[in-house]
């Protein structure tokens, strides 16, 4: 079988943009931008099932992220009962469950509330595998010519600021987001490296800012990076990938293509 045949995350059905958004008043956000935003966010899990904390979400600077199944949440609404231990007026509850669904009802009925909430679109599943993240843009990249390179790493920085953005990796391209750990020692390159397979060497000149440096703010702001598995181990370096890059498959990137904007520089 051809080896990005397959997702790990099984057969996941596109989500159609009409329907991406939520509800009237209720927001759809990725995991991928709540974790980058994570002081404007509080985190519930209304997964149905045994209550307590769940041990599938964590979020950075909360606590604990509860669980109360939809149900209960749904009861403690009606009564005016709920209570969240180290939740902010401030802040909007996200809502999780396995797949989304419950999730979106629990945001809608806090909104109807008079809670500012929203829902993560694919859940628990997102959280955990940011392959499944609904993008508002992909834009792919396959080749490591500067100019191009450049250019679509700036249209990530600068999308990401008001959508959803993923940085789509695919042959040759993968290359430039190995590790430089063991080739550039105290700012310096070692000799016979060639820089420019490599984001921190990549790089047209001016005006554009350093490659590196736009690849950082967007992972920073929630921007998610996912390399084509085949392409990593044709390449024979599958063991020394950046951190805050993610390994996916064709049938993931043919969803995102089907159920998001895309801009490519091949």
């Amino acid at each position: 079988p051809v080896m990005c045949s397959t997702s790990k995350l099984g057969n996941l059905a596109p989500v159609d943009s009409g329907s991406a958004g939520g509800a009237a008043g209720v927001e759809a956000v990725s995991a991928a931008w709540v974790k980058s935003h994570s002081q404007n966010y509080y985190v519930l899990d209304v997964t149905e099932g045994t209550e307590g904390d769940t041990v599938e979400a964590t979020l950075e600077g909360q606590a604990k992220v509860p669980c109360i199944p939809l149900g209960r949440l749904l009861r403690h609404l009606c009564r005016e009962e709920l209570d969240l231990e180290g939740y902010k007026s401030t802040q909007t509850i996200v809502t999780l469950c396995k797949t989304g669904v419950r999730a979106r009802i629990g945001a809608e009925e806090l909104v109807k509330a008079g809670y500012k909430a929203a829902y993560v679109t694919r859940g628990l599943l997102e959280w955990n595998a940011p392959a499944a993240t609904k993008a508002g843009l992909v834009v792919s990249i396959s080749g490591m010519e500067k100019d191009k390179i450049s250019v679509a790493l700036s249209a990530c920085a600068a999308s990401q600021k008001t959508t959803q953005t993923v940085l789509v990796v695919i042959a040759s391209a993968v290359q430039l987001f190995r590790k430089t750990d063991d080739v550039l020692v105290d700012g310096k390159w070692k000799e016979g490296v060639n820089k420019e397979e490599y984001l921190e060497g990549c790089w047209a000149g001016e005006p554009f800012q350093q490659t590196i440096a736009l690849w950082n703010t967007f992972r920073e702001n929630g921007g998610v990076t996912l390399l084509c598995t085949s392409c990593v181990k044709n390449k024979g370096c599958e063991d020394n990938m950046r951190d805050g890059t993610t390994f996916m498959n064709l049938p993931d990137l043919l969803r995102m293509t089907h159920e998001s904007k895309c801009l490519s520089f091949s």
